[in-house]
């Protein structure tokens, strides 16, 4: 619970969480504990475990969050569709929408879909998805080209988690001396230090993704909020970490994606 309150103290105003990830009552008890007003906060979660009676497990997970609303309600993701007690796609799409009607969630989206789910999904929809959070670092981009072209197109914000994986979780990839290089170039036009991390959460910006960060050390968090202000990359540094990126794959969670 403490690194909650510590990343609200510090500045931070969306909060990520997940009935699977079994942190929604830590998240309650820091928000409570923060003393921010409400309306100054976005908080996120998703369902997974209880996909099979949705509603029933966002009036759990408010319970837990102590709230009676969420900004945006995710489902966490697509492949427990069809299997005994769950609902298919497009059942689950009209059990969201009505947890929207409901006035339970203000907003309402989806997590690790692939083009294949989304076009289920928007074929039916009263209420669009609005977000589809899903693993984006520099290794993904070329893989996830297409997904990335298709929500473009349809108007659907692209959450990128783990946008910093590439230094944090994969360290030692093709990736790691452009990274240096650009850092090194940024830092320069700051005329102030900057750490490759800042560079990645910056590229996540430029490219149109909201970043959803983690860390439990306050002085990263304050470089993660601080990564807006740096300069832009030029668009030949975005090329050139593209590049470097399109030579190795790389992915932490969620092989499904590279499925049709």
């Amino acid at each position: 619970m403490w690194n909650r309150v510590l990343a609200l103290k510090t500045g931070y105003t969306s909060i990520d969480n997940a009935e699977a990830y079994d942190n929604e009552a830590s998240a309650g008890c820091a928000i409570a504990e923060s003393g921010i007003a409400r309306e100054k906060l976005y908080v996120i979660t998703k369902i997974g475990p209880g996909l099979g009676d949705i509603a029933g497990a966002v009036k759990t997970q408010l319970q837990k969050l102590r709230l009676d609303h969420v900004d945006l309600l995710l489902i966490h993701w697509p492949f427990d569709f069809n299997k005994a007690g769950m609902p298919t796609t497009e059942e689950a799409w009209k059990q969201m929408e009505a947890v929207k009607d409901a006035g339970l969630a203000k907003s309402i989206g989806v997590s690790n879909y692939r083009i294949s789910d989304l076009k289920r999904t928007l074929a039916i929809a009263k209420h669009r998805p609005v977000v589809n959070q899903i693993e984006m670092h520099p290794y993904l981009l070329k893989p996830s080209a297409d997904l990335i072209a298709f929500m473009k197109a349809e108007n659907i914000v692209l959450q990128a988690w783990g946008p910093t994986s590439a230094v944090s979780k994969f360290s030692g990839g093709p990736l790691d001396p452009v990274l240096a290089k650009i850092t090194s170039s940024v830092s320069k036009r700051a005329t102030t230090p900057v750490e490759p991390h800042q560079v990645l959460l910056k590229l996540a910006e430029q490219l149109g993704f909201a970043a959803i960060t983690t860390s439990g050390k306050e002085f990263r968090m304050k470089e993660q909020l601080s990564a807006a202000a740096i300069p832009s990359l030029t668009p030949e540094e975005i090329e050139e970490i593209r590049a470097a990126g399109a030579k190795d794959y790389k992915r932490a969670f969620m092989e499904h994606m590279e499925e049709p």
